[in-house]
């Protein structure tokens, strides 16, 4: 009884964190060096290009949110699972990485379209 109270406290728990932190996970928009240098670059694009990096940006931010919402059940199958503070600690870890590695390959999906494109990547700031 005294474990499956500890168990379901410890999952309980890590839901909580999984739940608050979820939303700081989501991926955003990126942020042009002011608004200028990216609208600027966006402007000179012609109408299919334009078309192009939009449909890009929603392919990405597609994927991206089918791997959160697949990490997010990864993470519940493995709380339901955990039957020791130490297997919750690893289900959390295992989430965390993925999300992190997820986070890492849309950065480079970004860079990657607005180099096709010719856009000035995004986080980099004139110098």
């Amino acid at each position: 009884m005294a474990q499956r109270l500890l168990r379901s406290r410890a999952a309980l728990a890590l839901a909580g964190v999984l739940l608050l932190g979820a939303g700081a996970g989501f991926s955003k928009p990126q942020k042009a060096a002011g608004g200028g240098a990216q609208v600027d670059a966006l402007s000179r694009l012609t109408l299919a290009q334009r078309s192009e990096y939009i449909q890009g940006l929603r392919s990405i931010e597609q994927s991206r949110s089918s791997e959160r919402l697949q990490h997010l059940d990864q993470a519940q199958t493995c709380l339901g699972q955990a039957s020791t503070p130490t297997a919750v600690k690893s289900c959390w870890q295992n989430f965390v990485s993925a999300s992190q590695k997820s986070r890492a390959e849309q950065a480079q999906q970004w860079q990657a379209l607005a180099e096709r494109l010719g856009l000035p990547a995004a986080g980099k700031k004139k110098q």
